[in-house]
Formats: C-alpha cells, structure tokens, sequence
C-alpha cells in the first residue's frame, strides 16, 4: 500500500484551475447592424466570458438561432430586414425561445419605445444614450440563471 501526502494548497489550486477549464462559456447572440456598435458590444461581451455570435441584422439573428442554443439575446431595435421588436415578437411565437431572455440595446428613449419592447417581450431595455457596461452585464447575469 502506498500513500501520497499532498500539501492542500496544491490540491484545491488544481481542483479550481479544473473547474475553471471545464466551464462551458455560455452563449451570446448579439443582433446589431452597426458595425462598431456591434464590435464593441462582442468585445466586452467576450471580456466578460461569454461566447458571442455576431448578426448583422434580425433575420440573420433568427437565422442564427435556429442553428445554436443561446443563453441570451442582445439585440438593437433599429435595423433593415427585421427589426429588434419584429425578431422579438417572432421569437415569443415559438415554444422553444419563450423563456429566452432577450435585452434590447438601443436608442430609442421614450416611454413609448420601451413599453412597446416591454409588449413584444424583452426581458430588458436598455438605451445606448445610458449605456455603462457594467449596466448591460449585471442586466444579462440576472437574466441568466
């Protein structure tokens, strides 16, 4: 019989390093045509540990979600092809992306605009005049559980 002392500090340093390295990143599809609103937004989505699936538009956005599994959607309101609230609405309509959380980053201020990404189900609003990041990914945390 052989026994094998290992100081504790070794032990739990692997067992974290471990735990770590074994975290499956959790999926992002972040729906925005700007370019560099679009970039920005990967980067610090992908700073923060998420795995971020860029879409250049709703379409393309709802495209991407037929042929992945997501945690969450970031989307803008305004753009060409299908818009934010019309991929909003079009997601709710399908058993499988009810429950999806979905946060809506625009700018698009009024009361008006954000009951209207309230009524087609967004989980959350937030506007690109305000926009902090750290508003954006404690947002994305809660929705993510």
């Amino acid at each position: 019989m052989v026994i094998c002392f290992v100081p504790k500090a070794i032990i739990s340093v692997t067992v974290q390093e471990l735990a770590q390295q074994a975290q499956v990143k959790q999926k992002i599809l972040l729906v925005e045509d700007s370019i560099p609103i679009r970039t920005q937004m990967k980067r610090i989505l992908e700073a923060a540990g998420y795995e971020v699936t860029a879409a250049v538009d709703g379409e393309d956005g709802f495209n991407k979600l037929k042929d992945n599994t997501f945690a969450a959607v970031v989307s803008d309101v305004q753009m060409p092809n299908l818009d934010g609230l019309e991929l909003v609405a079009k997601m709710r309509q399908l058993d499988q992306y009810k429950d999806l959380p979905v946060i809506l980053v625009t700018t698009l201020a009024s009361e008006e605009d954000k009951l209207q990404g309230h009524q087609v189900g967004a989980n959350a609003y937030i506007t690109k005049g305000d926009f902090e990041q750290g508003v954006l990914l404690d947002t994305l945390r809660s929705l993510i559980k």
